[in-house]
């Protein structure tokens, strides 16, 4: 009995030993690529339970990765056919030489985050902050590049949704592999996981104005024509005119900062390119081109040139040295004046008894100046036309689209649920960077995919690719209106309802920033029907004051127009100089010029204000009796700019509070200030 006990205890040491080598072994055969992300996704902290193991998406019957993609992944992972060399691995990135500035001072950057300076950085400190992390970005975006073989996307899930930003995905190669580690890659930014991790921003991604948790280093976005891409993976090759022109990443304003691992990056709008760029710096604004060169843009750059550099596929020729500046250059200070004077140059002194010119309030335009400037601006059509394809001939949209009815009939007549149609349709957004100059193609791929997320009523992927026609294609009728006039029909879940009401924010600002204003109000309108079947009265307040300041200033713009017509004969005219000093300062915000024509015109209350906005108001009273004017104006206005004059009146009431004594005047006004600041809110 006991050798039979013995003969047992061997064979299991025997087998227990032949599993472990087989372990081994297939340890050491290696996993590809996908299968390591995969088993790095799906990885739980340590005090949960193991969970059974699933398969991986990749495995699951039904993918939806056409097996062209299968194979080039397959064959990515494999050793080169002709060299012999490994594949890249892609959980030891591949980092910039130590002589590069990607990684400060061996991994110095790599700090996870730093608390404000105890006094404010000055703005020179600021501009050489954000140039140093700019190219520290960009030396591990193009380390990114040169391991993965392609560029930067977020990190989205199996069904494409993006779930944390690309600079979370930048973190390997900015030497914070170990917070990367700590992401649930598999969990949205702000999933109780994710967000405890988000006051680790590490230096790189801090603003040196704020040093907090919100980043103004965003992608620049739009569609399937960037080099940042929410749904699929964008390679060099994909780049017509060359990564080295063609722009990545800049540095936004304050409104558009986000979570720095919130997948949001800043929309490109191809009639305002510049538009949240700029202002922050001043003159101009830092960015990083596709090949991870950072440079600087001055701020007067041309929007039509700056719109090229943002496109991966318009293959214009453009070349990034047509608007990229040295770093240096956004770094410098002016000079003093007074360090560069000759030593042998007579200064002249101020005399002590005259008031010194510096202080001196520059002076108003004259009326006939600022008639003679809008009458000029009148006769120039402020719409900058970009140079876009021409809708491509009947004929030739007739084999585009027999083409691509045989290329995708049968997957459509297979796809009989709404999700696998949308699948298709994502499909062929992918395929886009594969027509290369096939334009009638492009149209109607975009054209398909448009109806198709349309009757979906999907209205992202909608969007998307009616963004896509706008920027490629000179369309008779404005593309988004009629695309959110369908959608406001179809959406019906939530989520497509909200999606649609965002981009209507955009949309409008934008069409006021062109003067639209009857489109404005006609989108307004869709927007409220869009909120009233999602049931939120809020957002139907919102957009049903907004349909009304539209209207309201479309009115105005039409007397504005009819005035100006006017003072071209007739410089003078009361009614005239009254609807175009309006139109100008409670539509546009010109006060500067719009108080200048409002000084000459028939409304008794408005001018008498703007002739206390041109005399001396250098007295703290005269300028709270100015401001309580406005306000008093804003209560009798019209509700639509109401909101505009009692800006108005904030702007004299924080200009008197420090000239006026302690005492209840001081605090009444101070309670106006903040009563004003939260209406505003």
């Amino acid at each position: 009995m006991r050798r039979v006990t013995e003969m047992i205890r061997y064979e299991q040491w025997f087998l227990l030993c032949l599993v472990a080598s087989q372990l081994l072994l297939a340890g050491c055969g290696g996993n590809s690529q996908d299968e390591m992300r995969r088993h790095a996704i799906r990885r739980k902290p340590a005090t949960e339970e193991a969970e059974p193991s699933k398969p991986a998406p990749a495995e699951v019957a039904g993918s939806d990765e056409p097996p062209e993609l299968l194979r080039e992944t397959t064959q990515n992972s494999s050793p080169n056919a002709v060299t012999g060399t490994p594949p890249v691995n892609v959980l030891t990135p591949k980092l910039p030489p130590a002589s590069e500035a990607s990684i400060l001072h061996e991994n110095a950057g790599a700090i996870p985050y730093a608390k404000p300076p105890a006094e404010p950085l000055s703005p020179a400190e600021r501009r050489e902050r954000t140039a140093d992390n700019m190219q520290a970005i960009g030396n591990a975006w193009r380390s990114y590049l040169d391991a993965k073989g392609y560029f930067p996307g977020p990190v989205a899930s199996v069904a494409k949704e993006p779930l944390l930003s690309w600079r979370v995905e930048l973190l390997p190669y900015l030497g914070l592999q170990s917070l990367y580690d700590a992401f649930h890659l598999d969990e949205s930014w702000d999933s109780p996981d994710n967000i405890a991790l988000l006051e680790q921003i590490p230096q790189v991604f801090q603003s040196p104005d704020r040093f907090d948790t919100s980043t103004n280093y965003l992608a620049l976005s739009l569609g399937g024509t960037t080099v940042h891409q929410a749904t699929r993976k964008v390679t060099e090759r994909n780049v017509e005119d060359g990564i080295e022109n063609t722009l990545a990443l800049v540095e936004v304003d304050e409104d558009h900062a986000v979570p720095w691992t919130k997948p949001a990056e800043l929309p490109l709008i191809m009639r305002t390119p510049l538009k949240s760029l700029g202002k922050l710096r001043e003159n101009g604004f830092f960015a990083v081109w596709s090949n991870g060169q950072a440079s600087w843009i001055d701020g007067s750059v041309d929007p039509e040139l700056f719109a090229k550099a943002c496109t991966i596929d318009a293959g214009d020729g453009f070349r990034g040295s047509q608007i990229a500046h040295e770093l240096a250059i956004g770094i410098a200070v002016p000079v003093d004046d007074a360090a560069d004077t000759p030593e042998n140059e007579t200064v002249t002194a101020v005399p002590i008894n005259e008031p010194n010119p510096m202080t001196i309030t520059p002076s108003r335009p004259s009326l006939s100046d600022v008639q003679k400037s809008l009458l000029a601006d009148s006769n120039t059509s402020s719409e900058r036309h970009f140079q876009k394809q021409p809708i491509p001939p009947a004929s030739d949209l007739k084999v585009a689209r027999d083409l691509l009815r045989e290329l995708y009939q049968a997957d459509y007549a297979a796809a009989t649920t709404v999700t696998q149609r949308l699948q298709l349709a994502r499909k062929m957004l992918d395929r886009m960077p594969d027509l290369g100059g096939d334009v009638a193609g492009q149209y109607a791929m975009l054209e398909i995919v448009q109806q198709i997320a349309i009757q979906a009523g999907r209205a992202e992927m909608a969007l998307n690719a009616t963004n896509q026609l706008n920027a490629r294609f000179e369309l008779k009728s404005d593309p988004l209106l009629d695309a959110f006039e369908k959608l406001a029909r179809t959406t019906k879940d939530r989520r497509s309802q909200d999606q649609l009401l965002k981009e209507a924010e955009a949309v409008f600002d934008e069409l006021v920033f062109d003067e639209q204003f009857e489109e404005a109000e006609r989108l307004s309108q869709l927007a409220v029907a869009v909120a009233n079947k999602a049931s939120d009265k809020d957002v139907v307040d919102k957009f049903t004051s907004r349909r009304n300041w539209a209207g309201e200033a479309k009115e105005l713009q039409q007397a504005a127009r009819d005035g100006l017509a006017t003072l071209d004969q007739n410089p003078e005219d009361p009614r005239a100089n009254g609807d175009v000093g309006k139109f100008l300062c409670l539509v546009k915000g010109d006060w500067d010029n719009g108080l200048v024509i409002l000084a000459n015109g028939d409304d008794r209350s408005l001018k008498r204000l703007a002739e206390m906005e041109l005399s001396d108001l250098s007295d703290a009273m005269r300028q709270l009796e100015l401001a309580d004017l406005w306000w008093r104006e804003a209560e009798l206005e019209s509700p639509a700019f109401k909101a505009t004059l009692q800006s108005r009146a904030k702007h004299w009431y924080e200009q008197s509070l420090s000239g006026l004594p302690a005492g209840l005047v001081r605090i009444r006004v101070e309670r106006r200030i903040e009563e004003l600041g939260k209406r505003a809110a």
